[in-house]
């Protein structure tokens, strides 16, 4: 899974991984931060290893539906 620190996100800007996202499944959210759609990630991690803040991680657990 796929996940945003907020505290580490600096949510004043668009989001550079929206663009970056192979499947589209980062969009910006009414408050600002980047939101997962984990129905379209692949968990790649690209979006984690490009976040300019370190502020997106990643763990092995999947959301259960």
């Amino acid at each position: 899974m796929i996940g945003v620190n907020r505290k580490l996100c600096p949510h004043d800007h668009v989001c550079p991984l929206i663009r970056l996202c192979p499947v589209g499944a980062i969009a910006q959210g009414p408050d600002g931060y980047p939101v997962i759609d984990h129905d379209k990630c692949i968990e790649c991690g690209k979006c984690v290893r490009s976040c300019p803040k370190k502020a997106m991680w990643k763990t092995q657990a999947r959301m259960t539906p």
